[in-house]
């Protein structure tokens, strides 16, 4: 019913703007047609006035001007237009002054205007006091050859509109374009109605049958056979645009949620991370950045920029992994440090991002940055156990093949010193067995497989003989060694190779790291509830 309505109300509709653009278009005729009339009206009233003004420049003066003052001439020639657009007739002596003047009733001739001294006969436009409109016309006159004045035409300007002998036209024309409204507008119904038909039908497929067709009739079924033609096919495009947008939904979504995984993970581990893209801008940045170089990942994301890096060695590493690409990316890694974290040591490296399907393909580069002040402390921790266990092995060693060749020389005739040597070479070689046992104990440590051996020990005669082991291996030094142990220590449960262990370690540091000729002591006291063992030197110690 609605529909039906705004049917109803768009036929008005139609109807009355047709009526209104017919008015419109009579308006607009109506106006050029005075405009038209206005100009040739004009124009024949300049042509009319110019021919007067030559006429009576050709009349001689004496009979425009009678000497009894007459006005004759001026006088026929306003009875002759008398019921024109006559306003007023002016002859001027060459001073300017008025000789004779005819004027319509209530007229006022206008004052005179010059002529200009190259033309004998001018035009102008100008108004009388009432504010009418006047075209004048002013000619030269002669008397024997000589100028002796001038003779000024007035006629009112035309108005606008028709005279009474054209209004018949006018009506004609008027009526004519008028009765073209409504003759178009029902030939143009007549036209359209199979279309406003289908219209019909096509509502009511849409409100109330959505799988329906438009039944071909009349003119119009060609046109209605493909038009049903065409909606098939555009409704399967949108079914498939449909399952499209769909598709394209649920992949991004799963892209969604696999970079959101991706990035979470790369968020959750401990390095400092970038990813590269083939182009070797920034495509990802996890937080660590910002904790390590003072930079928020959103400010590198998508950037090429590396000024924010203060290293210049890093710098350069990352300008070879973005010039070189994915596929010749630098697999060693550059050490450096941060006036930011004084005594930690970094490194950075960089790993190609293959894809998942394609092996051989690479979609960016992994850099990454590490904190490896452990691993530097432990490799140079391991280097110094190594030069202590070949100097702990070579002074033993060394004691074994002097006794070894003393025992040689004297052929052990002399019982005592034979005793002495065999004492001494047994002693280093438990020595030896203790530095083997060090070492088995320390890769069991590193390990995590070692079982601590723990049983009663005497701390008194442990720390006397490892002072003594100390003091007769560095006895070149330069140090000083002194012992402070009481005898009456009690015996403490303890496993005797590991206390072992880490007493020389601690001996190793305190000879290592003193100050020339300084003092290296070892100690003991015994508590109620612990035994405390110290070492100390006169080094610049521990920070």
């Amino acid at each position: 019913m609605l529909w039906r309505q705004g049917k109803s109300w768009r036929d008005e509709r139609l109807g009355l703007t047709m009526i209104t653009a017919s008015l419109v278009v009579i308006v607009c005729i109506a106006v050029l047609l005075f405009r038209y009339q206005h100009d040739v009206r004009s124009e024949r009233l300049r042509s009319q006035a110019l021919g007067l003004a030559r006429v009576m420049a050709e009349v001689p003066y004496q009979q425009l001007v009678p000497e009894d003052g007459s006005k004759s001439l001026l006088q026929a020639l306003y009875l002759a237009h008398e019921r024109s657009d006559f306003a007023y007739a002016t002859i001027r002596d060459v001073n300017g002054q008025t000789v004779v003047e005819v004027t319509a009733p209530g007229v006022i001739a206008p004052a005179a205007s010059a002529i200009p001294a190259n033309q004998w006969i001018a035009e102008r436009s100008t108004e009388l006091g009432s504010g009418d409109g006047i075209i004048e016309t002013q000619a030269q006159l002669f008397a024997g050859g000589e100028p002796a004045g001038a003779i000024a035409l007035g006629f009112y300007e035309p108005g606008y509109g028709l005279s009474y002998e054209q209004l018949p036209f006018f009506a004609t024309l008027a009526f004519v374009i008028f009765l073209l409204a409504p003759i178009s507008y029902f030939a143009m119904r007549r036209e359209i109605q199979p279309l406003r038909a289908a219209t019909e039908q096509m509502g009511a497929m849409l409100a109330d049958a959505p799988g329906a067709e438009l039944q071909p009739s009349g003119e119009l079924s060609a046109f209605m056979g493909n038009f049903n033609e065409f909606v098939d096919r555009m409704r399967e495009r949108v079914a498939e645009l449909e399952h499209d947008r769909s598709t394209i939904l649920t992949s991004t979504k799963l892209i969604s949620y696999r970079k959101a995984r991706i990035e979470s993970v790369l968020e959750s581990l401990p390095e400092a991370l970038l990813v590269l893209d083939e182009t070797g801008s920034i495509s990802f940045a996890n937080s660590r950045i910002a904790s390590l170089f003072g930079v928020e990942p959103e400010e590198l994301q998508g950037s090429g920029n590396l000024s924010w890096c203060p290293d210049t060695e890093v710098c350069e590493f990352l300008s070879r992994c973005a010039r070189q690409g994915p596929g010749g990316y630098v697999a060693n890694a550059v050490q450096f440090e941060l006036d930011s974290f004084p005594g930690k040591t970094f490194a950075v490296s960089a790993y190609p991002l293959f894809a998942p399907s394609d092996g051989g393909k690479t979609l960016g580069t992994l850099v990454v940055f590490r904190d490896i002040t452990v691993e530097t402390l432990a490799r140079q921790s391991r280097g110094d156990f190594v030069a202590h266990v070949a100097h702990e092995l070579k002074t033993p060693l060394n004691i074994l093949g002097m006794y070894s060749e003393v025992l040689l020389d004297s052929g052990g005739k002399d019982e005592k010193q034979r005793i002495e040597c065999i004492n001494v070479i047994r002693d280093e070689v438990e020595r030896l067995a203790g530095l083997v046992r060090n070492l088995l104990n320390i890769t069991q440590i590193e390990m995590g497989s070692l079982q601590p051996d723990i049983s009663p020990s005497r701390m008194h005669d442990l720390l006397q003989d490892l002072f003594r082991q100390f003091e007769d291996s560095h006895r070149d030094s330069g140090l000083q060694f002194h012992l402070d142990v009481p005898r009456d220590m009690s015996a403490v449960n303890i496993d005797k190779g590991l206390m072992r262990v880490a007493l020389t370690n601690l001996m190793t540091n305190a000879i290592k790291y003193n100050q020339p000729g300084g003092t290296v002591r070892l100690s003991a006291a015994e508590s109620d509830d612990a035994v405390t063992i110290s070492v100390s030197d006169d080094g610049i110690g521990i920070a």
